[in-house]
């Protein structure tokens, strides 16, 4: 059997349950407060976690940063951050590459693989080519700065790593060990990130 409560006895009842459920509320918020306000600061200072000029670069277990323009996912060994001091200018943008052929004037086969990675699917194709036919080391076509989209990738002479724009050509000068990290500040300049 139950006891037969009074109007106070129960009004009592109601608000202790009241103010025992608002605690428990105000317990849940201030705990969901601090979870999300400790998570958004260990992302800030989280290393495989970058925003630069509004993109979101993601490092995997590969040690690529992953990133995506307009719908299109890119992949490179750097970060913006960390070619942020290889400047130079160029007025190329990827719509000058979008469908067009991508010629390659390479030392090594592996100097433009972080280019050829990430513009495979944005590009007509993409092939070896000459600049000049007289110092030509295989059968590739020879092509001119004027009129076709060409990727010089070589080690320097004098040491000094750069990259630099003639017409439609881009020299990109660095050491065997640097190249990357050179092509990757290519890729950023021309995808309009730096």
């Amino acid at each position: 059997m139950q006891k037969i409560l009074t109007k106070e006895e129960k009004a009592k009842k109601a608000k202790r349950n009241q103010l025992i459920i608002g605690i428990i509320l105000i317990g849940v918020m201030v705990i969901s407060s601090l979870g999300f306000a400790l998570t958004s600061k260990q992302d800030k200072n989280n290393p495989d976690n970058l925003n630069y000029n509004g993109i979101d670069f993601i490092r995997d277990n590969s040690g690529y940063w992953l990133f995506s323009i307009q719908g299109t996912g890119f992949a490179t060994t750097y970060n913006p951050d960390e070619t942020k001091d290889i400047s130079f200018f160029s007025y190329l943008s990827i719509n000058d590459y979008a469908s067009q052929p991508l010629f390659f004037v390479e030392e090594t086969q592996d100097s433009g693989l972080e280019i050829k990675r990430n513009l495979f699917s944005l590009v007509l194709r993409m092939q070896n080519a000459c600049i000049d036919s007289l110092n030509c080391t295989g059968d590739f076509p020879v092509k001119n700065c004027s009129a076709d989209n060409i990727i010089v990738i070589r080690e320097p002479e004098d040491k000094i790593e750069k990259i630099t724009q003639e017409e439609k050509c881009i020299f990109i000068t660095a050491m065997f060990q640097n190249q990357t990290l050179y092509t990757d500040a290519f890729l950023f300049k021309i995808l309009g990130i730096q």
